[in-house]
């Protein structure tokens, strides 16, 4: 009952392996959700925990192998340092790696956030893009965009009205 049951679980694990990249926490947490409530569930954090550290022996889990890319991946979308901190956590990396991983990258960190920003800046065509009159209304939402992406009021403030479009191209980290 216990080989099928491994079997079963380690199978699951496979799928959602072939399908996301993710964190042996977070592959823990959806095993345990898919688990939960079934005739799979008796015993099954030992066997989430085998099945868990097979994958890591095989290199086929890389916890710091998925930190880094997702590190790239979210400062290629325009995120933050500090919120791809947060979302790191949240998807079950250590500290200690988020730390490293953001560490690792070149340039210092407020350097970083700001080749980030224009990113952002230039994908959601705010600031020096924009296509409308600059209002109370329109700077409050720019701002805000920027805000919930993690970024300092300084570097807001830099990218959305101290820098032109000139600026912003010649740019570079």
């Amino acid at each position: 009952m216990k080989e099928s049951n491994l079997k079963e679980i380690e199978s699951k694990a496979i799928w959602y392996l072939e399908r996301y990249a993710t964190s042996s926490q977070n592959l823990r947490k959806y095993l345990k959700r898919k688990v939960m409530n079934t005739h799979l569930n008796l015993g099954s954090n030992e066997i989430i925990n085998k099945v868990i550290n097979r994958l890591e022996s095989q290199k086929i889990l890389n916890d710091r192998f998925f930190a880094e890319t997702k590190v790239r991946s979210l400062l290629n979308k325009g995120w933050s340092t500090k919120k791809i901190g947060f979302k790191l956590k949240e998807l079950g990396i250590s500290h200690e790696l988020i730390e490293e991983n953001i560490n690792n990258l070149d340039g210092n960190e407020d350097e970083i956030n700001l080749v980030s920003a224009i990113t952002l800046v230039k994908k959601r065509s705010i600031g020096p893009y924009r296509k409308v009159e600059f209002t109370d209304k329109v700077k409050n939402r720019e701002f805000g965009i920027l805000s919930r992406a993690g970024f300092s009021y300084a570097i807001s403030k830099k990218v959305l009205i101290n820098m032109d479009k000139n600026e912003i191209e010649n740019h570079e980290l």
